[in-house]
């Protein structure tokens, strides 16, 4: 008789190897670099077979950096706000605080700056622009911006500030613990030269502002996320199989 609950372990076990392989690439290209991580590399530090990899990123290294760049700089933790101008701080400080407890996302901003890579694993930078100009354009519709502000320009500017901060900020510093208080104050800068003087009190800017938002969307179980599980595994043998590549039981 079979076991009706072995088809659903073995799709979890599928599920966790995929994401060890993933977490494990930000790690690796964080230390070495993207160039400086081979495949061996990845397959060693995550602790599985070659044939599990390739399973799950047929397309080897590369198909891992998208993964990571697909499904790691998201607008998880962002919740709709009286004020857009207050929208568009809380999603650069939501990133500061995961950029500052998360490999993954270390990874994909350096990998974001790769000189290829629109070409190969893709750019979250153009996307951001996009929506930082959205809330921007509504804001003036609102009444929240003074007259001055080039809202396509603006929307350029907040993205290069917020990239430019946190490299410079690692750098110096060398880890990433002062990143949401630079963040903070590079919002304060910025919101106190676009903004009508009215809108600045009611405005949050607080450092763990971040921390509070992404804190209450993990807690909100998934039903409150907005991006997609990662795709099940189609059949129960493909996980079975997966299960063999990786050594069997962990």
């Amino acid at each position: 008789m079979s076991n009706p609950h072995r088809p659903r372990r073995q799709q979890q076990r599928a599920i966790d190897t995929r994401q060890r392989i993933l977490d494990t690439a930000g790690a690796l290209f964080v230390r070495d670099g993207y160039e400086g991580t081979s495949v061996g590399d990845l397959i060693a530090a995550a602790r599985t077979s070659k044939g599990a990899f390739y399973r799950h990123f047929p397309g080897g290294k590369i198909e891992v950096a998208t993964a990571i760049m697909q499904h790691t700089l998201t607008m998880d933790g962002l919740r709709e706000q009286r004020f857009m101008l207050q929208e568009a701080v809380d999603i650069g400080m939501i990133l500061a605080y995961r950029i500052s407890h998360e490999n993954a996302l270390q990874a994909a901003l350096k990998l974001s700056f790769h000189s290829n890579a629109p070409e190969t694993y893709g750019t979250p930078w153009p996307d951001w622009i996009d929506f930082n100009a959205g809330q921007l354009a509504e804001a003036r519709r609102r009444g929240e911006l003074k007259p001055f502000v080039d809202v396509e320009q603006q929307a350029h500017q907040i993205a290069g500030n917020w990239a430019g901060v946190v490299l410079v900020s690692n750098t110096v510093d060398r880890h990433m613990g002062n990143v949401e208080a630079r963040i903070s104050r590079m919002y304060r800068n910025l919101v106190t030269a676009i903004a009508v003087p009215d809108l600045l009190p009611e405005l949050d800017l607080s450092v763990d502002r971040g921390r509070h938002l992404y804190t209450a969307f993990l807690e909100g179980g998934p039903a409150d996320r907005e991006e997609p599980a990662e795709p099940a595994e189609s059949t129960a043998s493909a996980d079975a199989a997966d299960a063999a590549e990786d050594g069997g039981p962990e």
